[in-house]
């Protein structure tokens, strides 16, 4: 076990120093950004955007690795280059690249949201559903993070903590200027929440039946599921 984490922080300076180029600087640049890194860093990327759409993938991953670079706690580079990896079919590398924006960047729906996507890839669904909590924490009005928490709770079974996110979600929509598509927005979250809630209320109908004709029940048991 001592192994192997040590081995992972290593490779996690590694990817920090590959990722920015800056040696032990780092640390103190990514602390004090001059004002022109958000914005050099914003044109890197959009470059970058510019040659994955021609075709230019080793070029774009050089962009988006001189964005993160240029603004080491800017999500977008990170965002960039992380969808990248997982477009090529790489989620370990994605992988280490979002929790690398995850610990610099901090903030940003698509970090997070990427970051999830590269742990589901993985297999490792009980962290992508933390990242997605973690997100809401962050970012508690992000649709896009609403709706995968609550997609993602819903294949992990954890139907309550999916119909609180379908609710939370269907109020943020209820509050947006009327329009069409907004509507069926609407209209699906209703019907998805409607569902949930009848699920969990005919589970409940089960349990509470089991428990009350149980042969030799707990008072407690009893007591609590309303027993007549």
């Amino acid at each position: 076990m001592i192994r192997w984490q040590t081995a992972r922080v290593l490779r996690a300076l590694v990817l920090a120093l590959s990722l920015c180029a800056a040696g032990p600087a780092f640390v103190g640049r990514a602390s004090a950004q001059p004002a022109y890194a958000g914005e050099r860093a914003t044109r890197l990327v959009a470059r970058g955007h510019v040659l994955r759409e021609a075709g230019d993938t080793i070029s774009a991953l050089a962009y988006f690795r001189d964005a993160i670079s240029a603004a080491p706690r800017r999500p977008e580079g990170y965002e960039a280059l992380g969808d990248l990896y997982l477009a090529l079919d790489e989620p370990q590398r994605a992988l280490e690249v979002y929790e690398a924006g995850a610990r610099w960047a901090v903030r940003g729906e698509a970090l997070w949201l990427g970051l999830a996507a590269a742990l589901h890839k993985l297999g490792q669904h009980e962290r992508a559903l933390d990242a997605l909590r973690h997100l809401r924490a962050l970012e508690p009005s992000s649709r896009a993070g609403l709706a995968a928490l609550a997609d993602a709770s819903e294949a992990r079974g954890s139907f309550v903590e999916a119909l609180a996110a379908r609710r939370a979600l269907l109020e943020l929509l209820a509050a947006e200027p009327d329009s069409e598509a907004l509507a069926a927005a609407r209209a699906d979250q209703d019907a998805r929440v409607r569902a949930l809630s009848l699920l969990l209320g005919a589970a409940e109908r089960v349990r509470t039946k089991t428990i009350c004709s149980a042969a030799e029940p707990s008072p407690v048991r009893r007591a609590l599921a309303r027993c007549p």
